[in-house]
């Protein structure tokens, strides 16, 4: 049972910074027979990072897999390191394997184990780890020790809960999540039980703990300063779209506009996005976060409503009124490369400075329940957002 190498070289020129400059070799395990019966999407994705991929198949339990687990490390040179993202039956395997120190795995992600070791236990301070659970029940396996012997091993089912907050995080030893609605499979584009959203939000932490299991820095700020440049400043559209992966898509949310693929999104930019900011349009940057795979800008735009605008006005004619409001805009990047944006702002905010709705004209249905005025506001909200002191709060709760 030999590990195959699926690594391909880095077309897109991607670089990344890891500890001592060593290669991070990255083993992907599944209960299939072959690198051909896994998902292809998710091996490219983590070649795209930058990682030495190998797949190792898992066939069954047994000692001559988890001997092989064990091996992994040993012809590994002084300051190499290696991780491991595993999938049900074999994630599995590797928690148990991995329980005790390893020295040289730095990272290991288990999708859908069908057991996971003692939620008391931790693993070795100097292994990352995240486990993603799926469907209603797990084994929880625990060894019975008495005067320092180990026992028996028992694995009994215990339901998965819903977690803490929105994220799904478990009170477990090791972090550990759960994802509402989804069945083990979830992470694998070829299967039936493949859940988008699940997907990516497991992608981001697991990149995460990989990629600090590995000291690896990446500077994303600066991908993204790139695509801005080519974007508002050369206005650039072939520059724009080759900042970008083979099929991205950006999503303007309040108004449905953007593209999917570069066919349609290069038409986008070309004819519909790049040409139509008005000359009078300036962004200030409030806030910016970085995340493993994401920056979320908070800013203010602000321009003269001079001309069509149409990712943000579509088809309306130019009402020469002055606008101001706060938007945000999450852009994911893998492999080096913008993969998707996601871009919200308060089209009602929007609509009000231009005439266009008016707070104080009210539906007669809700005139009869009593209520006054709309709950939108104009260019407070934008300033509000600037200096919170700008506007005072709660001036639509007629109970303040």
């Amino acid at each position: 049972m030999a590990g195959i190498n699926v690594n391909t070289s880095n077309s897109n020129g991607w670089l990344t910074r890891f500890n001592n400059g060593c290669i991070p070799r990255l083993y992907i395990t599944a209960e299939v027979d072959t690198v051909a019966e896994f998902d292809q999407v998710t091996l490219r994705h983590w070649q795209a990072e930058g990682f030495d991929v190998t797949f190792l198949p898992f066939s069954q339990a047994g000692q001559a897999y988890r001997n092989q687990l064990k091996e992994l490390g040993k012809n590994l040179h002084l300051g190499e390191y290696f991780a491991i993202v595993a999938y049900g039956d074999a994630a599995t395997e590797c928690l148990e394997v991995f329980r005790k120190q390893s020295p040289r795995l730095c990272a290991l992600v288990a999708y859908y184990p069908s057991a996971i070791p003692d939620p008391t236990a931790s693993f070795p301070i100097s292994l990352r780890v995240v486990v993603h659970l799926a469907g209603e029940e797990v084994g929880v396996t625990k060894t019975t020790e008495v005067l320092g012997l180990q026992g028996k091993r028992r694995t009994r089912q215990k339901r998965i809960g819903s977690g803490k907050g929105t994220g799904g995080s478990l009170e477990l030893a090791y972090p550990s999540y759960t994802y509402a609605d989804v069945e083990p499979g979830f992470a694998e584009y070829d299967l039936d039980e493949y859940d988008k959203t699940a997907e990516r939000l497991s992608w981001s932490r697991s990149l995460d703990v990989v990629r600090k299991g590995f000291r690896i820095e990446v500077d994303l700020e600066k991908i993204w300063e790139e695509h801005l440049d080519y974007e508002f400043k050369t206005k650039d559209v072939d520059k724009t779209m080759a900042t970008m992966v083979a099929r991205p898509y950006v999503n303007h949310i309040p108004t449905l506009t953007g593209g999917v693929g570069k066919k349609d999104l290069h038409r986008f930019y070309r004819d519909f996005f790049i040409p139509s900011s008005p000359p009078s349009l300036s962004m200030r940057l409030m806030s910016r976060t970085q995340g493993v795979d994401r920056i979320v800008d908070e800013m203010i735009i602000a321009f003269d409503h001079t001309q069509e605008i149409p990712w943000m006005l579509p088809d309306i004619p130019p009402t020469n009124k002055h606008v101001e409001v706060a938007l945000v805009s999450i852009v994911c990047i893998r492999g080096g490369k913008l993969y998707h944006e996601h871009i919200y702002w308060d089209q009602a905010s929007v609509l009000v400075q231009l005439g266009m709705i008016d707070p104080k004209v009210v539906p007669k249905e809700f005139e009869k329940m009593g209520v006054e005025r709309l709950p939108v506001a104009g260019a407070e909200s934008a300033r509000k957002a600037l200096d919170e002191t700008a506007e005072p709060s709660n001036e639509l709760l007629s109970d303040w």
